[in-house]
């Protein structure tokens, strides 16, 4: 999701989310990252994952849907993927 294409507060929960999975995700593949910076953004998209979840925001061809879909809703397991596949 774009910026610019945000008109509801839903669409701009799940814009937040998608920004936030984005540092989890480049924060995933460094070798070296700040371990409770990364579990802080990890417990924020979380957070907002589980809203978007409650208030039953739509999560079409985003990141949160693959989360919810291929690891049961759990951001750390999806990050963990990650820090998988560089190791």
């Amino acid at each position: 999701m774009m910026k610019n294409r945000v008109h509801s507060g839903q669409e701009a929960l799940a814009y937040l989310v998608d920004c936030t999975l984005a540092t989890v995700c480049k924060m995933a593949l460094r070798k070296s990252r700040p371990k409770g910076e990364f579990e802080r953004q990890i417990a924020i998209a979380q957070t907002g994952i589980d809203w978007m979840r409650e208030f039953g925001s739509p999560m079409n061809d985003s990141r949160a849907e693959d989360i919810e879909r291929s690891f049961g809703g759990s951001v750390s397991k999806w990050a963990n993927a990650y820090v998988e596949s560089i190791k």
